[in-house]
């Protein structure tokens, strides 16, 4: 949610932000929108790192909180919905950043991880434009057959 501070979803995602957490409450939607407008107020700012990772942890605990409160019934479906927010947030960051694929291709404006499990064999075909870091498979507490 925080990396939507200054992109083109922000406002989508506040709206969003708030509705859900505030489950229909007018008073905790006021409160959340206002928490929100002071996230991004000082995110804005180009406050320093340790602000945007303090509000990540923030709005972390804030959602975590959140659905812990719900009754096990409602928990999927709000972790659902946050799940879709997240992708939203994702594919604007992607866009944002000039990140783009091709057809049948996966943009990715972060990190990315491919694994295999159980002696299958994992991969993908990179286009870089920047550095990468390719990690040991056998780095990970596994042994080399």
């Amino acid at each position: 949610m925080v990396q939507a501070v200054g992109t083109d979803a922000w406002a989508a995602v506040r709206e969003r932000l708030a509705q859900l957490v505030s489950r229909g409450d007018g008073t905790r939607q006021a409160a959340a929108l206002t928490r929100l407008d002071q996230t991004g107020r000082e995110l804005a700012s180009g406050q320093a790192q340790h602000e945007l990772i303090r509000w990540e942890s923030s709005w972390q605990t804030r959602i975590e909180v959140f659905l812990d409160s719900l009754p096990e019934v409602e928990q999927a479906g709000a972790a659902a919905e946050l799940r879709l927010l997240v992708d939203a947030v994702s594919r604007t960051r992607a866009v944002h950043c000039g990140v783009r694929a091709g057809s049948g291709g996966l943009a990715v404006g972060g990190d990315v991880s491919i694994d295999a499990a159980s002696g299958a064999v994992a991969g993908g075909v990179v286009r870089v434009e920047g550095g990468v870091h390719l990690a040991d498979p056998f780095s990970a507490g596994r042994e080399q057959a």
